[in-house]
């Protein structure tokens, strides 16, 4: 275990040097301004409790292009909520923007995307979404990024208690390596949202500067999210959940945790396969 730790480091601290993420390299890309949603998805978590409409807002970027300089005009963004949406418009959220575009202002890298939520009429624990989708902005000197053109936000009213000591087996797909973990410990850092205390085989990222070995998860009224994130919050490497990214299984009588399923990757490696694949199976103790 300490020979491929070393070895995994050494491959990690190489990406990092040469920002080999896609993300990375579309900053020194050359061509038209290129922007898109920061995340793929937002969640966000309610009790009873919230009974008060709350602000919150998704962040559109400049990923790239242009040398990564910011555009010297303003870039002029239409956005769409798609049918697919489950909330209800009016009702359950409320976007704050008058008319359907957003413009991303002359030299900022970012602008926010506001809503209002209205957690007091969501229904307990049946999560609702509301996708939204960019469209091809105004400006000619700006592209939306294909993989980051829609973002699903799911707001839901729900309960969650996944903190404490699990029995852990990951598995990587690709070649069937198995990792194992007999004393995981999963933190709890605000309602609904959680730190693990590994990432796939990596138990001492800390060791090298990182501030964390583990990724940052939500439990969306049993269903797994996790959010795009860099490993161990240090390195270029991202870590993503899966379409599925897993699920919450809770015993029928007593309404404890058994077990959490994850699905999820990790991409930006220098060697083949350059995006690995994980399933993690944490069984509560």
């Amino acid at each position: 275990m300490k020979k491929i730790k070393l070895i995994v480091l050494t491959i990690l601290s190489l990406v990092s040097l040469q920002s080999c993420v896609e993300d990375d390299a579309e900053n020194n890309s050359n061509g038209p301004h290129i922007v898109g949603f920061r995340n793929a998805q937002g969640s966000y978590i309610y009790t009873d409790n919230d009974v008060d409409p709350v602000q919150i807002a998704e962040p559109i970027n400049l990923l790239g292009g242009s040398n990564g300089t910011p555009s010297e005009e303003d870039i002029v963004i239409p956005f769409t909520i798609d049918p697919s949406s489950t909330a209800i418009a009016g009702t359950d959220y409320t976007v704050n923007i008058t008319g359907n575009t957003i413009s991303l202002p002359a030299g900022a890298d970012f602008i926010q995307l506001p809503f209002t939520v209205n957690p007091a009429v969501l229904p307990g624990n049946v999560p609702k979404t509301i996708v939204v989708s960019l469209g091809q902005p105004l400006s000619s000197n700006a592209v939306i990024a294909d993989n980051k053109r829609t973002i699903t936000i799911t707001i839901a009213k729900c309960e969650s208690d996944l903190a404490g000591m699990y029995s852990l087996t990951v598995t990587r797909q690709d070649n069937g390596a198995v990792f194992n973990f007999p004393n995981e410990v999963i933190t709890q850092l605000s309602l609904g949202e959680y730190v693990t205390s590994t990432t796939g085989p990596y138990f001492d990222l800390t060791d090298d500067g990182a501030p964390r070995n583990g990724f940052i998860f939500k439990d969306v009224c049993q269903s797994i999210v996790i959010d795009e994130q860099y490993l161990g919050d240090f390195y270029t490497n991202l870590v993503e959940g899966d379409a599925n990214a897993g699920a919450v299984t809770l015993d029928p009588v007593t309404g404890e945790v058994v077990s959490i399923t994850m699905n999820y990757s990790i991409r930006g490696f220098s060697a083949a396969p350059n995006r690995r694949y994980f399933t993690a199976v944490y069984t509560k103790l």
